[in-house]
């Protein structure tokens, strides 16, 4: 039969741990809390504290590089004023109205009336404009899909267009 577990004992692993802490010398039990205190200080910095800051670092980051795109896009002005209709066919007219936003599209797939462009690793704050000018130009969006690129910033898009 086993003894019982009494609630002011301690564990048999604690009581073996104390009695060899106590086994060693004054010195040693100075070297052993010092050590451990150096350990504790080391777990809480590379395990908790370390982590937290660089996450921190991160979401800085990020926040500048959404505040700066936000800060182009609302400092574009109109785009209205300058956007001209789209003439000829879609395949040469939106390629030629995307380069004057710095927009090269890497593929424009005409279907039927309507064209589809895709556009990869462009800066947002180009893409937006392109976008309003396409629409003020006369032309109807029928579907946008903007996805998040390889760096902040920047976006790949897959536009339908048709005039």
């Amino acid at each position: 039969m086993k003894a019982p577990v009494l609630p002011n004992r301690a564990s048999p692993a604690l009581d073996a741990a104390t009695a060899w802490y106590a086994g060693r010398s004054r010195r040693e039990q100075v070297l052993l809390a010092v050590l451990g205190g150096f350990l504790t200080v080391a777990v809480l910095w590379l395990g908790i504290l370390q982590p937290l800051l660089d996450a921190r670092a991160t979401a800085i980051g990020r926040i500048a590089a959404y505040e700066t795109v936000m800060v182009r896009v609302r400092t574009a002005g109109p785009v209205g004023a300058t956007a001209a209709g789209l003439s000829g066919p879609l395949e040469t007219a939106i390629p030629a109205q995307a380069a004057t936003f710095g927009i090269i599209p890497a593929s424009v797939t005409p279907d039927g009336d309507a064209a589809t462009v895709t556009v990869t690793e462009a800066r947002y704050d180009s893409v937006v404009p392109w976008l309003a000018g396409l629409e003020a130009s006369g032309a109807t969006l029928s579907s946008v899909r903007i996805d998040r690129g390889s760096q902040p910033g920047v976006v790949n898009v897959s536009v339908r267009v048709q005039p």
